[in-house]
């Protein structure tokens, strides 16, 4: 099967590591998760750091996300000057994108620099949110011009037959 976007790199959110652990999990779909790790060794799937340092505080009841995070930190980016300088500048303008009050760094103005940095469509469980509701990370990509998917665009994406 041809890839429709051939090469392309996806940079994945917190809440969609989650949601792969919970919706599909490992011994259901082992390989969904063959996949992944495909896609991480040939660096098409990629995150900031600031996403294992969200998946590290998650407190859900299932370890799956943390554990799996740890095993490929090889996907998780420190971010370049010029990354957070656009970070700085999604913040800037979309500034309700970020909890003030969550305890752990939020890595959502993260995700969406690093994919607009590397040409790189975002992957996120989140939804738009309605109007006059701070928005959503599919929101701040389209005002960005980011291409943003879910998980199950992702997987078609890919090329992938579960």
């Amino acid at each position: 099967m041809k890839l429709p976007f051939p090469g392309r790199t996806y940079c994945i959110d917190t809440s969609a590591l989650i949601d792969l652990a919970d919706l599909y999990p490992k011994d259901v779909f082992p390989t969904l998760w063959t996949n992944m790790e495909q896609a991480v060794r040939e660096g098409r799937l990629i995150s900031p750091h600031e996403v294992l340092e969200e998946l590290k505080a998650y407190q859900g009841s299932k370890e799956e996300p943390r554990a799996w995070a740890k095993a490929h930190t090889k996907m998780f980016i420190h971010l370049t000057d010029e990354q957070v300088g656009v970070a700085s500048n999604i913040l800037a303008a979309h500034p309700d994108l970020v909890d003030p009050d969550k305890t752990v760094p939020d890595a959502d103005p993260f995700v969406i620099a690093l994919a607009k940095t590397e040409g790189a469509a975002v992957v996120t469980s989140e939804k738009p949110a309605k109007a006059g509701q701070p928005p959503k990370i599919p929101n701040v990509c389209m005002a960005t011009q980011v291409s943003c998917l879910d998980l199950l665009e992702f997987f078609r994406a890919m090329g992938w037959a579960l």
